[in-house]
């Protein structure tokens, strides 16, 4: 709307501050170029504003007349030469300065081992939908390659490992991964080379799951504690680690970036808040948010004892101040306890690989189970979204048949 100063009444005390009738005012500034033409500019100020702010704006439209903004180039493809892996080679420079060790590191393998190769060699100017949905259909139907390690008992009565080799389709959360890679690089690429966003409309990779794992892969309150019984007999050294990873819901990395400054024992909490991702300590979590999480009274008295237990012994970590770092105080890796867990996994008779991960996902069931608040249990164990507690639910076979023998078998009379 046009400004009509007619109606304006100047300010007696500030030059350039007209009072509109409705009580809002306006600030004029009249600037004289360098090459001689005079250029007027007007801005209404919001209704309750002052004199000085007014004063204020006649100032800075003096200054934007002076020096008027530049405009911001209308950005056009590049020669036509540049190929798709020249642009992530530096769109992957510049991104990882922003991401955590280990999703830099997920990144530049999606990149070099599943996209590039495809794809790497076109022309910026050549991706579009049907390059996008080919890599689709190639990428549901690649397999992996890996080897199954089971120990079996000889005839000699004595241990041995046996390996297998297994090729099996990759799963539908790895194809999701490598969508979201090349989902995020090429609708980059359209918008900083001005192209059409080739992903528009194109189905991500899918691929149903064979088993529900995810529910083979939680224990129930009574398997745990003799979970817990068999890891203070068969690895007493890491049963703190053992019993804080069960009893807390933290993840690996999580736990092994712990330090003494996060733990208060007066009130019975943890706040998590720091994380070990590919051996490197960061501030931040995976979600990039702390939380507060409570320590059960079992696990109070474990974590103190290991206290106690460094100082006596002096060790190498206390000059970290990490809680579970390595006898020289270094930092520990997310599978350094991977041994200790197939002796536990062997006491107890168990046919699930069991670890740290194994654990989180039991914390939340079990929490679950004994229908304890969501949001509560979200803020216990990080998670950003309700779809994900539900996802690290694990039903067991006894939950489902009371829940079928609850169905009404009789009418009603």
């Amino acid at each position: 709307m046009a400004i009509n100063l007619k109606t304006a009444k100047p300010s007696p005390r500030h030059a350039g501050v007209y009072l509109l009738p409705d009580g809002r005012l306006v600030a004029r500034a009249v600037v004289r170029l360098e090459d001689g033409k005079v250029k007027t500019l007007l801005r209404t100020l919001p209704a309750g504003s002052s004199e000085a702010d007014a004063v204020q704006v006649v100032e800075t439209l003096k200054s934007e007349a002076r020096n008027p903004p530049q405009a911001i180039p209308t950005p056009h493809p590049q020669a036509t030469s540049q190929t798709v892996e020249d642009y992530c080679e530096r769109w992957l420079k510049i991104r990882k300065s922003r991401l955590k060790p280990s999703a830099a590191k997920t990144y530049e393998i999606a990149l070099s081992k599943h996209i590039l190769p495809r794809i790497g060699g076109l022309q910026v100017s050549e991706v579009n939908r049907q390059c996008v949905e080919t890599w689709v259909v190639w990428a549901e139907e690649q397999e992996k390659v890996w080897e199954r390690r089971t120990k079996v008992i000889g005839p000699d009565g004595r241990k041995k490992t046996v390996v297998e080799k297994v090729v099996e389709p990759y799963s539908h959360d790895t194809l999701k991964q490598w969508w979201r890679v090349l989902s995020v690089v090429l609708k980059d690429m359209a918008a900083d080379l001005g192209f059409a966003d080739p992903t528009s409309r194109v189905r991500p990779p899918e691929r149903p799951q064979a088993e529900l794992k995810r529910e083979q892969r939680t224990v129930d309150t009574d398997l745990l504690y003799d979970l817990l019984v068999a890891a203070k007999k068969r690895a007493p050294d890491r049963f703190a680690e053992i019993a804080c990873l069960a009893l807390t819901g933290m993840r690996a990395g999580e736990l092994y970036g712990l330090k003494w400054d996060t733990i208060n024992f007066d009130k019975c909490e943890i706040i998590v808040k720091r994380s070990v991702s590919r051996g490197v300590l960061t501030e931040t979590t995976k979600t990039k948010a702390q939380r507060t999480v409570p320590l059960h009274p079992i696990l109070l008295d474990l974590l103190k004892d290991h206290r106690e237990q460094m100082i006596r012994d002096q060790h190498g970590g206390l000059a970290s101040n990490l809680v579970f770092p390595t006898a020289n105080g270094k930092l520990r890796s997310a599978h350094s306890l991977d041994r200790a867990f197939e002796n536990i996994a062997e006491e107890l008779g168990m046919d699930i690989n069991l670890g740290a991960q194994v654990l989180r996902r039991s914390l939340n069931s079990n929490l679950l189970r004994q229908q304890v608040d969501r949001l509560t249990i979200r803020s216990i164990m990080g998670h950003t979204t309700e779809e994900m507690t539900a996802r690290y639910y694990g039903a067991g076979p006894a939950e489902k048949m009371a829940a079928v023998l609850a169905l009404p078998t009789k009418p009603k009379p």
